[in-house]
C-alpha cells in the first residue's frame, strides 16, 4: 500500500492511497462519519482501471484531521480484533496469539 498526501492542515485531510479499492475506502468513510468530530467523509475512485481510492476528511476544527483519521483506524483495529476473538469462540477454535 502506498499513499500519496494531497492535503493535510488543522480541517481538512485529503489522500490517496494505492492497491486498494472500494471496500477499504467505503469502510474507511462511513467509520469517519461516526467520529464526533468529524463533518465530511468520502472516498472516491478517480479512474474504474486504478487500482486505488481518494479518501478527503473534513473535521469541526477541534482535532487535527489526522489524529481523527488515527482515531478512525484504531478503532477499526479494535473492531477486527474483538471480531476475530467471538468468532474463534463461536466456532470452537483457538485464538491466534
Amino acid at each position: 500500500m502506498k499513499l500519496e498526501v494531497r492535503k493535510a492542515d488543522e480541517r481538512e485531510l485529503i489522500v490517496k492511497v494505492f492497491g486498494e479499492t472500494h471496500t477499504l475506502g467505503n469502510l474507511l468513510a462511513k467509520s469517519a462519519l461516526k467520529h464526533p468530530n468529524v463533518r465530511l467523509a468520502a472516498y472516491s475512485i478517480e479512474h474504474p482501471l486504478e487500482e486505488a481510492f481518494v479518501l478527503r476528511i473534513v473535521t469541526d476544527g477541534s482535532k487535527p484531521a489526522a489524529e481523527v483519521l488515527r482515531e478512525v483506524v484504531e478503532g477499526l483495529i479494535s473492531l477486527s480484533d474483538e471480531l476475530a476473538e467471538k468468532l474463534a469462540e463461536a466456532l470452537g477454535v483457538p485464538p491466534e496469539g
